[in-house]
């Protein structure tokens, strides 16, 4: 079974140490991480990947005018 749960943080580090009480194998521990941490590492695998299509400053505005028609 998965959840999420919300401490506050007052309690945060009670909360930690009866986690750690538990069996290693009973509960994972995540930390919590903003919603756009998983885009961002997506974006830097697919950059390091070399499967990310780049274009000098330069030849990226001329294809935005092409595009508008400008």
């Amino acid at each position: 079974m998965t959840m999420t749960i919300t401490v506050n943080d007052s309690i945060a580090d009670k909360v930690i140490m009866f986690l750690n009480s538990l069996p290693k194998e009973s509960v994972t521990v995540e930390p919590s991480r903003p919603w756009y941490a998983d885009e961002v590492k997506s974006r830097a695998d697919e950059y390091l990947s070399g499967k990310m299509e780049t274009v000098p400053h330069n030849e990226m505005w001329e294809r935005i005018e092409r595009q508008i028609g400008a």
